[in-house]
């Protein structure tokens, strides 16, 4: 089931690390801007929009808004059943474990990180001033980019491919399966994501990836 080398461990955020399709959603509701967002979402699930283009659009949701706020409500959003376990027992067994996610920006992952003490965690980058976001895009975090964070990530660190297993549940996590010794689809959300994945788990507990990763008792 396990492919022996196996040193990196890249998971997606929104359905894996994360207990909810969007880890922005419930913040923004909370800010009262929920409303706005969910019509980016919706426009993004029609496929009305681009990944990168509901990128841009969301953030301008989020013009004006305070990054400390953010990162404090953050704190208390609810992590998938498992995930801080699963996250200490890959660090126990010697595995750099980190997140790539292209949901949230920097604001977010960096409390998610925190908690879980990640190895490494990429975002989408937006922009601040004077401690508010401006509504303006850095860097966007597309399927293509999550890949091509993770390969940089490998290289800088002497890793290689053949020791990255990751984790995702959507269409933009393809392309960073298509890099993965082993890829597991956590609750795909399409049939085309269980395709390019080499193992499927329908689960509420994160702890299930574990087998596939850790090497037998």
């Amino acid at each position: 089931m396990r492919k022996k080398n196996l040193e990196v461990v890249a998971l997606d955020l929104d359905g894996v690390l994360f207990d909810g399709p969007s880890a922005t959603l419930p913040i923004a509701e909370k800010v009262g801007i929920g409303e706005k967002l969910k019509e980016v979402m919706m426009k993004s699930a029609k496929g009305a929009l681009t990944l990168e283009e509901s990128i841009v659009q969301g953030a301008r949701v989020w013009k004006d808004t305070s990054t400390s706020a953010l990162q404090n409500l953050v704190h208390e959003l609810p992590l998938m059943t498992g995930a801080e376990e699963t996250v200490a027992k890959l660090k126990e067994g010697g595995y750099e474990v980190g997140c790539v996610s292209s949901g949230v920006s920097q604001w977010f992952m960096a409390p998610f990180s925190e908690r879980l003490n990640l190895d490494f965690a990429y975002s989408n980058v937006l922009t601040e001033v004077d401690g508010k976001h401006n509504g303006e895009v850095e860097y966007v975090m597309g399927a293509e980019q999550k890949a091509e964070r993770i390969l940089q990530y490998l290289s800088s660190n002497g890793f290689d491919t053949d020791g990255l297993a990751s984790v995702g549940n959507g269409e933009n996590d393809i392309a960073m399966f298509g890099i993965s010794a082993i890829s597991i689809a956590f609750n795909p959300v399409s049939e085309k994501v269980t395709a390019a994945a080499d193992y499927r788990i329908e689960s509420k507990d994160l702890r299930d990836i574990l087998p596939f990763i850790l090497p037998p008792h």
